[in-house]
């Protein structure tokens, strides 16, 4: 998915991938150009001057973030052609805005946001870094969501809200009021699951 909005929004020329272990990623067609630890010496052999961080996991996808920017590297945008985006949304760097997805005016997305197939962002929201909003999630107007937040499939946060950074919304669940950070959401409406024993 990352791979096709990479190439619909400015064409870009995609001339490989690293991974974990310098294994191939199965159906991509995508020449692995090493391992994950091999960032610089890739750098240097490819002649690559930006790149794109497709990792879902919201914490590793901000390391990696970082990473790609201390190497020298600039942070591309995978936005989908089947997307829509207003022009005042205001975009960080290394954004994912998958097919379908619909990000309305005034918002924010920060460094690092996924919004994912089908996902939809309202009017004036502030998306902090390393969000995931999941396939089919409905963010409505004014809201505002903390760093590393994952806002599960289907799940919906209705206008005004602020959620916390490092939460996770459940999915399918219904955010009715502000929710603090680094809980679990669940349900209709939505309410904090204990916190589990260390």
């Amino acid at each position: 998915m990352c791979l096709d909005a990479l190439r619909d929004e400015f064409g870009f020329d995609v001339v490989g991938c690293i991974s974990r272990d310098g294994s191939a990623v199965p159906g991509l067609g995508l020449d692995v150009l090493g391992r994950d630890d091999e960032l610089h010496a890739v750098i240097d052999a490819a002649s690559v001057s930006a790149a794109f961080v497709a990792i879902g996991d919201n914490a590793g996808r901000l390391r990696w973030c970082a990473a790609v920017r201390r190497a020298g590297l600039n942070l591309v945008n995978a936005v989908s052609l089947h997307a829509v985006i207003s022009p005042t949304v205001l975009l960080g760097d290394g954004v994912a805005v998958m097919a379908g997805a619909v990000v309305n005016a005034g918002t924010t997305l920060g460094d690092g946001v996924i919004v994912n197939t089908n996902a939809s962002v309202d009017h004036d929201c502030v998306v902090g870094a390393g969000v995931h909003v999941a396939p089919g999630a409905a963010i409505c107007g004014g809201v505002r969501i903390g760093a590393g937040v994952l806002v599960g499939v289907g799940a919906s946060v209705i206008p005004g809200v602020s959620i916390g950074d490092g939460t996770i919304i459940g999915a399918g669940a219904v955010v009715i009021s502000d929710v603090p950070a680094g809980v679990t959401v669940v349900g209709n409406p939505a309410r904090v699951l204990p916190a589990r024993p260390e």
